[in-house]
């Protein structure tokens, strides 16, 4: 069991990226042109990156420190679902009746159970959008970044087998066996896009085995800590090399970007000193992170942007911040078991 000190940072560091993918989201989404730059500044596949690697540290330390496999599953499905639940519900139901013309052809059609089941399960590919929803925006679809969450809930699921592997076979062979799986899965799916030119290779490519390199990749940095902090220095100097090496060579980036991505991004959480308690004020970067997409969706079709863009830009992140905050305190902290680290930390006083 590895003890990781400044565990709060995390906190602070999945919060900006939640609000990373959420400004890279901005421009795309709603159209409006003042908005476009700030793809230049933040990229949201940078950022799913790194949620992954994070989750990688911390779900292996959290299925490390569980009693058993049903207590890790428990505390997961609680973590995700409810919020996950809201969210789906809130859109198949409210988003008709609010911003269509015809909510009674919506509700309760073959096209709205398709798009609720599909969901729910995960399968946001199979129906992301609803007819009459959002029509006269930029883009149709209600909720796009639920596709990750269906990729975390993979990761988690993984773990279990993970461990079980470690039993009767080193730790290190084991992740590095199933790193490289996860690098020829995406090599090859993108090898088959740039020659056929078909973006299914591209959906292909971002499921489960193709990004399962940037959660083990966080999952060993868990692991092997103790040799990270000693050798630090050498270590975090050669993972900055390859990030360059890898913007210019496309074979390198392939092999080596999970591993030195996931090398800076937990070296960025825990070299800094405590930072705070923040998790007391709860996991806002969940709610931040699913509710974001159809608040900015909801803006578009108010035309809250035109006139006053960036003034629309600081009501949407009050909405944001605001449904975020009132997601975790009323629907997902209820859910939450009295060890959970954010009930902890809500009950921890800081000392001056």
């Amino acid at each position: 069991m590895t003890d990781i000190p400044h565990k709060n940072n995390f906190d602070l560091l999945r919060l900006w990226l939640a609000f990373s993918v959420c400004f890279a989201h901005l421009g795309e989404v709603s159209g409006v042109s003042a908005f476009l730059p700030l793809a230049n500044y933040f990229y949201s596949g940078i950022a799913v990156d790194c949620f992954f690697v994070v989750s990688g540290f911390l779900i292996f330390r959290s299925f490390d420190r569980s009693s058993s496999t049903l207590s890790y599953l428990n505390k997961r499905v609680r973590r995700i679902y409810p919020a996950y639940l809201t969210v789906v519900l809130a859109a198949a139901i409210l988003l008709p009746l609010l911003f269509s013309d015809s909510a009674t052809d919506i509700l309760f059609s073959k096209e709205w159970f398709r798009y609720l089941f599909s969901n729910l399960s995960f399968l946001n590919f199979l129906q992301p959008e609803l007819s009459g929803i959002f029509h006269n925006n930029p883009l149709q679809v209600i909720n796009a970044p639920l596709w990750t969450i269906k990729v975390e809930v993979m990761f988690y699921l993984s773990v279990p087998l993970i461990f079980l592997l470690f039993r009767n076979r080193k730790q290190w062979l084991v992740l590095g066996s199933l790193y490289i799986a996860s690098i020829i899965y995406s090599f090859c799916f993108l090898a088959m896009h740039e020659s056929s030119n078909l973006d299914i290779y591209l959906k292909l490519e971002k499921q489960l085995p193709g990004q399962l390199s940037f959660f083990l990749s966080g999952g060993a940095l868990y692991f092997y800590y103790a040799l990270f902090r000693k050798y630090w220095k050498v270590t975090v100097s050669s993972a900055a090399v390859l990030l360059i090496i890898s913007s210019q060579y496309a074979l390198v980036a392939q092999l080596f970007y999970p591993i030195s991505l996931a090398i800076i991004v937990i070296f960025t959480a825990l070299i800094f000193p405590y930072l705070g308690n923040w998790g007391r004020f709860g996991d806002m970067s969940y709610g931040v992170y699913i509710y974001h997409f159809p608040l900015i969706q909801i803006f578009t079709t108010l035309s809250l942007f035109k006139t006053q863009p960036w003034l629309g830009f600081l009501a949407l992140l009050a909405a944001i911040i605001s449904t975020a905050f009132l997601s975790y305190r009323y629907i997902e902290r209820p859910f939450l078991k009295r060890s959970s680290h954010y009930r902890q930390a809500a009950e921890t006083v800081d000392l001056p």
